[in-house]
């Protein structure tokens, strides 16, 4: 119980860290493109392009609980199962985000949200053997790597991960340009596509 406390304490502060960190940066970067008196100031696509400038915008961290089993070499008869929690995070690539400016229009187009990791917690592992001569010093080794594979397929069929993190896409990119864009010129207009 107590280390599952303090997984849930360290995600929660991973979670808090990550949300400050985004606002310093939409701070630091209103700072470097607010108008200033006297300056005529116009969105363009290089200016959308520096605040949403990252390699990975993840969206959605998803935790598994799952069993799956590990067969022998011929694939007809179990060894053992193996129990794990496994994370995916989903979201989008930022460098496929597609802007059109035009006059006070601002469409930003996002692309489709994918798996962008998956993790097995190797310390996680738990085993039931079929057979007790399975039960070697290796077997680890092996069982996360079944596990990985299993998580990399359970992963693949859930569509809603994806559509959830596409959601969470939109919601965190109006969150950042919102402010920055009212600050500008309260008569542009964002739409998210």
């Amino acid at each position: 119980m107590k280390n599952l406390l303090a997984y849930f304490k360290g995600k929660l502060y991973l979670s808090i860290f990550t949300v400050c960190a985004f606002f310093l940066a939409a701070f630091i970067l209103y700072q470097k493109l607010a108008p200033r008196d006297g300056v005529i100031t116009t969105v363009s696509k290089s200016s959308l392009e520096k605040i949403i400038e990252i390699n990975e915008l993840a969206t959605l961290d998803y935790t598994y609980n799952a069993v799956t089993t590990v067969l022998d070499e011929s694939g007809e008869n179990e060894k053992y199962y193996v129990a794990y929690e496994g994370i995916v995070t989903a979201g989008i690539d930022p460098s496929k985000i597609s802007y059109d400016v035009n006059n006070k229009n601002i469409v930003i187009t996002l692309p489709e949200a994918e798996i962008q990791s998956t993790d097995v917690k190797i310390d996680s592992l738990d085993f039931i053997f079929a057979k007790r001569k399975c039960e070697t010093e290796t077997v680890s080794h092996e069982a996360h790597q079944a596990c990985m594979d299993d998580l990399k397929q359970k992963a693949a069929k859930e569509t809603s991960l994806l559509t959830l993190a596409r959601e969470n896409a939109v919601n965190s990119i109006t969150a950042l340009l919102n402010p920055w864009i009212t600050q500008l010129d309260e008569e542009y207009t964002v739409e998210i596509k």
